[in-house]
């Protein structure tokens, strides 16, 4: 495998995946995933994982009886896309699950694929279609339950029964052992395909240009490309109605579209996550004219899918979804007391799994599964240093005698478990080149700063830094030697120590407390950005100073640890007021209440009717207030839909899109 391809592969955050089964019926998948939706084994084979979903289990299916599958991973912003040809074989072997992170949406099992070909292909599909949108064109989710009661009564209506899942696949689903590790598929599931289309199918094909189309060469064969040019459009000259679908020859050494054979499509509207899904057959009606074909397709199998794939492919989103989900599980490799009240630990992920990308500044949420009490607190602590592959590290500093600090000082040993969340946080490096930049930090807030030091002493761009402390005394100065190195190493970084209470034998800059007139004196006010993380008083007075002396106040970034009621950015009431009133259940804690769109978020109704909720930013970064979801669906009006297991809610950001029971 050349680079190249090696490369597009480990940037692949969204896939699709043909199968089909020893009957011959096909299936076309979607699959996403960050920071790719694909490992590389050192064998050269792919690595696939599949988590918990609607159980159906189509693709595993249908391998167990013909291991031949096609793939075709797309890199955003792209025009070309990469085709495989691969033999699959199921695995639950640990080494092969635990290349994924070990988080509260693990891997059940990893589909390995053995390449067999391999080819670069370029597509006006992407282009025709629209399907590289911004942000600002993605689309909120259908409300897919309403859907399927409406069309299961309108085909209930018209004497049409839905089509169920293939017998003889589920029989090999079954005799595996598969079936009963995975589960039954819900009712809802089992009853939703039919074989002809409903008027909530019709509603939305036309919006639905992104055609992804599974098939047979001549040959056998099976082949997986894109069509883009048209939509899918009723073939209305058939008492069964048929579709017609545009399709053009891409990639090299083609052989010719057999004139019938079967197929599977999946259809997908540019910017939302929903998709159509149709398995059946088709027949050629007109040959190639201007590169296209077009082809008539009669299913056998018509429903919605409603997949997390592109939620986790964050594929028109320019934010990059965290590396894990929930909670992950780390094991203590090493611990060193920096401080009389301040102790480091360097956490490794008990998973095989790279830790991932963590933005200097940004903070992980802990919890600890030794004490039953403490389990479900979480706490929020910056990394204190740029992470490497497989290793972080956390600085804390101990509050009180009885909670997740105290015990992480007393009791997290070498050895011992810790559970943590992915990197997250907006307090993050992000000043202009050249642009001249101020650390600014007293006590425990130098942490989120240490790495913002190490980033910029890497850098040859020549900025001025100035790395300014404050602390109580040389004691109490944390990281004074790993700040010394980044300076020896940088002489554009100037360190400024500033000490309230030095003892015998301190050094420091200055004496005294920090405030305005001191950081003038040595850093250019009005040019530089400045990244302040304290107590909030201190922060408070620095940024009055500074903007008093001249500084932009878009030009000082501050690190508040905890987010106040009221200051998370939630919609207002008046944008909410369209809502219709709904209940809400909160099932742990007995409690029924009645959210209105004065309510705002799920989290400020819980926490107005005494429920206990552990939340921490309430921006939505930290996701410590995600709950789990026993019926009933929610929306994120202010934020794009988040990364979080399936079935579960980020309560700071969502509301009930109707009544809703949550196990809290």
């Amino acid at each position: 495998m050349d680079h190249r391809t090696r490369s597009f592969i480990e940037q692949a955050t969204l896939l699709f995946i043909a199968s089909r089964n020893g009957e011959g019926a096909m299936d076309v998948s979607p699959r996403g995933g960050q920071p790719s939706v694909v490992r590389l084994r050192a064998d050269g084979s792919l690595l696939l994982p599949d988590y918990i979903g609607n159980k159906r289990l189509d693709t595993i299916g249908n391998i167990l009886s013909n291991p031949d599958v096609a793939l075709l991973l797309l890199n955003r912003h792209c025009e070309t896309y990469l085709r495989i040809a691969a033999r699959a074989c199921l695995s639950q072997a640990d080494d092969d699950i635990d290349a994924f992170p070990a988080d509260e949406n693990r891997a059940l099992s990893v589909m390995v694929l053995t390449p067999t070909k391999v080819e670069f292909v370029e597509s006006e599909a992407f282009r025709k279609s629209g399907f590289w949108v911004d942000p600002s064109g993605r689309k909120p989710p259908l409300d897919a339950l309403d859907i399927y009661f409406s069309d299961k009564q309108w085909q209930a209506e018209h004497g049409r029964n839905p089509v169920l899942y293939d017998a003889a696949a589920e029989r090999r689903l079954a005799d595996s052992g598969l079936r009963d590790f995975y589960g039954t598929p819900s009712p809802i599931v089992q009853t939703k395909v039919y074989d002809f289309p409903s008027p909530g199918f019709m509603s939305f094909i036309d919006a639905a240009r992104f055609i992804v189309f599974a098939h047979e060469s001549e040959g056998g064969e099976l082949l997986i490309e894109l069509a883009g040019s048209a939509p899918l459009q009723l073939d209305r000259e058939k008492n069964h109605p048929s579709f017609l679908l545009e399709i053009g020859r891409e990639g090299t050494g083609r052989s010719a579209i057999p004139h019938s054979a079967g197929c599977a499509l999946l259809a997908a509207e540019p910017g939302r996550c929903d998709a159509l899904r149709l398995n059946g057959t088709y027949r050629e009606v007109t040959g190639e004219a201007d590169g296209q074909r077009l082809l008539s397709v009669q299913p056998q199998e018509i429903y919605f899918h409603c997949s997390a794939a592109f939620t986790r492919s964050r594929i028109w989103s320019d934010t990059r979804a965290p590396a894990w989900v929930g909670l992950r599980s780390f094991t203590c490799v090493a611990r060193k007391q920096e401080s009389p009240d301040v102790v480091s630990f360097v956490l490794k992920p008990r998973d095989s799994a790279p830790v991932g990308h963590a933005a200097p500044g940004q903070f992980v949420t802990v919890s600890l599964p030794q004490d039953e009490r403490l389990s479900k607190q979480r706490r929020c602590y910056s990394v204190s240093g740029i992470p490497d592959r497989y290793s972080l590290r956390i600085s804390v500093r101990r509050v009180g005698n009885d909670g997740v600090s105290a015990m992480l000082h007393d009791r997290i040993a070498v050895g011992d478990e810790v559970r943590v969340g992915a990197p997250a946080g907006k307090f993050v490096l992000d000043s202009a080149p050249h642009r001249p930049v101020a650390l600014v930090s007293a006590g425990v807030g130098i942490t989120p700063l240490l790495p913002m030091a190490e980033h910029l002493a890497t850098e040859a761009s020549g900025r001025d830094v100035w790395f300014v402390h404050a602390a109580r005394s040389g004691r109490h100065h944390l990281f004074a030697g790993e700040a010394l190195r980044l300076a020896m190493a940088n002489s554009a970084i100037k360190l400024l120590t500033v000490y309230s209470r030095p003892e015998e034998g301190d050094t420091c800059h200055h004496q005294g407390r920090m405030d305005a007139a001191m950081l003038a004196a040595h850093v250019p006010v009005t040019e530089a950005d400045f990244y302040i993380c304290g107590p909030d008083a201190f922060m408070t007075s620095l940024k009055e100073g500074l903007v008093a002396m001249g500084a932009a106040p878009e030009s000082i970034r501050m690190e508040a640890f905890e987010a106040r009621s009221g200051e998370a950015g939630f919609a207002s009431p008046g944008a909410l007021a369209a809502r219709a009133p709904c209940t809400v259940e909160f099932a742990r804690s007995g409690k029924l209440v009645t959210w209105k769109p004065e309510s705002g978020s799920l989290l400020d109704l819980a926490l107005a009717n005494d429920i206990h909720i552990q939340y921490s930013c309430r921006s939505g970064e930290c996701q410590s207030c995600i709950q789990r979801i026993v019926s009933g669906q929610v929306s994120y009006p202010v934020a794009e839909e988040p990364f979080v297991a399936r079935g579960q809610v980020l309560l700071c950001q969502g509301i009930p899109r109707g009544n809703i029971v949550l196990d809290c």
